[in-house]
Formats: C-alpha cells, structure tokens, sequence
C-alpha cells in the first residue's frame, strides 16, 4: 500500500500535470506500475463519466488494495489519483479545492491548453491539499 499518485488529463489524452503525493516518494518500478495503473483507469473514467452529470466520480477502478478515483472538470479534463484513502469525503474535499486551483491555472492566459502544468505554486498548493485531506 502506500502509493499515491495523482494525474491530470486533458480532453485530448494529454497528460497535463502528475505527482507523487505519498510521503514516500515512488521509485522507479513502482512509479511505473502506478503510471500504468492510471492509465489503465482512464478507460472507466470515460465509461463512468458519460453515466452522470456528477464531478466527482468516486471509485472508478481498484488496483490491489489501492482505490483509483476521479473528478471530470466542465472542460473534460479528468483528475485521477491512485490512493488508499477510505475517507471518501477527504478524497472529494481533495478534488473540489484542486478543481479550484486548477481553474486559475486553466484562466491563466500564458497557459496553453493541453500543455503541461510547470507552475511550482501550483505544485506546493496540490501537495499542500493532499497533506490536508487523504492523510
């Protein structure tokens, strides 16, 4: 257990921004193995996401003891982490306030859609969210 990783997705499949957010830092073959457990999720976040009107998704896919969910913005860029949190009020807190953060980001207008996130403001504040609600 113990791995947690977040990844933004555009419309278009690009991937925008990713992080670790465990204490740990992944290495290596974990870090691909998460990558690719994301990836995988992905196809149950389209399946999903096209069922409700609602945001935040829930649980879209279960990877070993770990829980992947999901937040779609209006824009259909897609939010995914892979967690083990079982607080699912953390896990939507945690995707309501980055859903903010990424609207300024998104509103930005040196920022180029589909491009990646390279904001450290950005970066500390997604950290800053995940120690507050999925520990």
């Amino acid at each position: 257990g113990g791995m947690s990783l977040l990844a933004i997705v555009s419309a278009s499949d690009e991937l925008v921004y990713e992080t670790t957010l465990a204490r740990v830092q992944l290495q290596g073959k974990q870090m691909v193995v998460a990558q690719l457990v994301l990836n995988a999720a992905l196809d149950m976040v389209d399946e999903v996401m096209w069922t409700t009107k609602d945001r935040y998704l829930k649980v879209v896919d279960r990877f070993n003891d770990q829980l992947i969910s999901a937040y779609v913005t209006a824009g259909n860029y897609r939010f995914v982490l892979l967690h083990d949190s079982r607080h699912e009020e953390g896990v939507q807190w945690f995707f309501l306030e980055l859903h903010d953060l990424f609207v300024k980001i998104a509103m930005n207008p040196l920022y180029e859609h589909g491009k990646p996130i390279r904001s450290r403001i950005f970066h500390q504040r997604v950290l800053n969210l995940a120690s507050k609600h999925l520990n």
